[in-house]
């Protein structure tokens, strides 16, 4: 049910960022499309400083070729983390929650080293101990850490003495 996982880690902080725009370019791993599938765009977002889990949006591609056409939207993210759950079964391992942006769509948000349709996919994780474990290949980077599987360090936040006035915060 998967083209494959992508992955990239933006940092949003909404004093900052209210108005910032982010363009990502996605590109499919082999041509041509299965041309009678349906393609989508699976969006999560997490607290960048408990890694906890916060919404997930779901974007469908309305088109057979997406490098010749392009997809924008809005993401509107919550003030507080998304409480919405259904009764679709996820196993042991995760929970049921709803797309943010559709009032009918559900999916299976797994717990860090677990994946699949109904999170029954263990796998080996090489994250540093402090990161969330999204796939075998995919990391959730803690605030001061970086790299792809998050054992590199941001220093200069880590230092005693806050490098931000104002009593901004370091990321």
């Amino acid at each position: 049910r998967k083209i494959s996982s992508y992955y990239e880690q933006m940092i949003y902080i909404s004093k900052q960022d209210c108005d910032k725009k982010f363009n990502l370019y996605l590109l499919y791993p082999d041509q041509p499309k299965n041309s009678s599938a349906n393609y989508s765009i699976h969006i999560d977002i997490y607290d960048k400083i408990t890694l906890t889990y916060w919404a997930s949006w779901y974007l469908p591609i309305p088109f057979q070729f997406l490098p010749v056409n392009r997809i924008a939207t809005q993401l509107f993210i919550p003030d507080n983390p998304q409480s919405k759950s259904c009764s679709f079964f996820c196993g042991h391992h995760g929970q049921c929650v709803q797309y943010i942006n559709t009032d009918s769509s559900y999916f299976c948000q797994c717990n860090s080293g677990y994946s699949g349709l109904n999170c029954q996919i263990k796998h080996n994780c090489s994250c540093s101990f402090d990161s969330f474990c999204l796939s075998s290949s995919i990391c959730i980077c803690s605030l001061y850490k970086f790299g792809e599987k998050c054992y590199l360090k941001h220093t200069v936040c880590q230092s005693l003495t806050n490098p931000c006035k104002n009593n901004g915060q370091c990321i």
